[in-house]
């Protein structure tokens, strides 16, 4: 039975109107009021024209760096973080410090969803080479890490070096604050080793129990950890089917940068709030534990759009769950 406590929102800092500071943070606010587990960021630098979203012409992109800790600010009890960090667009140090500065700030309410990217602007305008992201993310989480439960740290690695660093502050949470992977099959054994969860997009029920959790627990095992599957995607709470008609063309291009042969009643959560309430408890039976709910069309949509359809999530889905 899925429960409030296991679903997020993800916000974003663009929109077809460019959205505010204090838009994102009061959208946070009404989630932390509806009981939401988290709220989450993406980080991108620049929005790339013309290949994403073909029809959306606002390149407009506010740093969720700056807006996650306002929205500490403003908050008490939601966890906030990124969905995701690039790791491997800034030095480890650097993560490390404002990452568990973050944390501090919010008396230990931080997530740290972290991914190596894919977006070729993002390391186009930090002059990063897109193509050692790989090998750049997994010696990020190795420092990381390190820097939040060790003292000093000595690292020699293909990519960074520290040389006896301490690193202050530590964490309010211990060991560290929960990392969400986000990715795909390929980073399975990042999650076993580092993870709370592992974040994909949309897995079908046969996809995730028969192949992400046995896959999460197995690699898990070599770590003695318990890696989690959790799940994000784009919700549309329909009044009816003609309600739901005209957001069609809206959730296929929202979808769209996964391919063109992906199915938007397969990956997305719309439709009336007992369609939506049991395709999110099918998948927890498929073994996902976790729900990262996009109410804006992947920020295609405002501010208020995005808020009107979570209070109407919350009053119309949640009690059927």
């Amino acid at each position: 039975m899925v429960k409030t406590s296991d679903l997020s929102v993800m916000l974003f800092p663009w929109g077809n109107e460019s959205p505010s500071v204090s838009d994102t943070v009061a959208a946070a606010q009404l989630a932390e009021e509806l009981g939401f587990h988290s709220v989450t960021l993406p980080t991108h630098m620049t929005l790339p024209p013309g290949w994403l979203f073909t029809d959306f012409t606002n390149e407009d992109c506010l740093d969720s760096l700056v807006i996650v800790p306002a929205i500490a600010q403003a908050t008490s009890r939601i966890k906030i973080g990124f969905n995701s960090v690039l790791l491997p667009v800034l030095p480890p140090y650097q993560w490390a410090k404002y990452l568990s500065t973050l944390d501090v700030m919010s008396d230990g309410r931080l997530i740290v969803g972290a991914a190596m990217g894919w977006w070729e602007e993002d390391f186009k305008s930090l002059g990063v080479n897109q193509k050692k992201r790989g090998k750049l993310f997994d010696e990020q989480l190795e420092i990381l890490t390190r820097l939040w439960t060790e003292e000093r740290v000595t690292f020699h690695g293909e990519q960074y070096t520290l040389d006896d660093m301490p690193m202050q502050p530590k964490p309010v949470q211990t060991p560290h604050p929960p990392i969400w992977i986000g990715g795909g099959p390929m980073s399975i054994w990042r999650a076993a080793k580092y993870g709370e969860y592992l974040l994909a997009f949309w897995p079908d029920e046969e996809a995730a129990r028969n192949t992400w959790c046995p896959k999460l627990a197995e690699e898990g095992a070599k770590y003695g950890r318990d890696p989690k599957l959790a799940a994000f995607t784009f919700v549309y709470v329909a009044d009816d089917e003609a309600d739901l008609a005209t957001q069609a063309d809206r959730l296929e291009t929202a979808v769209g940068f996964e391919g063109g042969d992906v199915s938007v009643a397969d990956v997305t959560v719309a439709g009336s709030p007992q369609q939506c309430a049991d395709k999110l408890n099918s998948l927890q039976d498929a073994g996902v534990s976790h729900f990262v709910l996009e109410f804006q069309f992947h920020g295609l949509e405002t501010v208020e759009f995005g808020m009107n359809q979570m209070r109407k999530f919350s009053e119309q889905v949640v009690p059927l769950l």
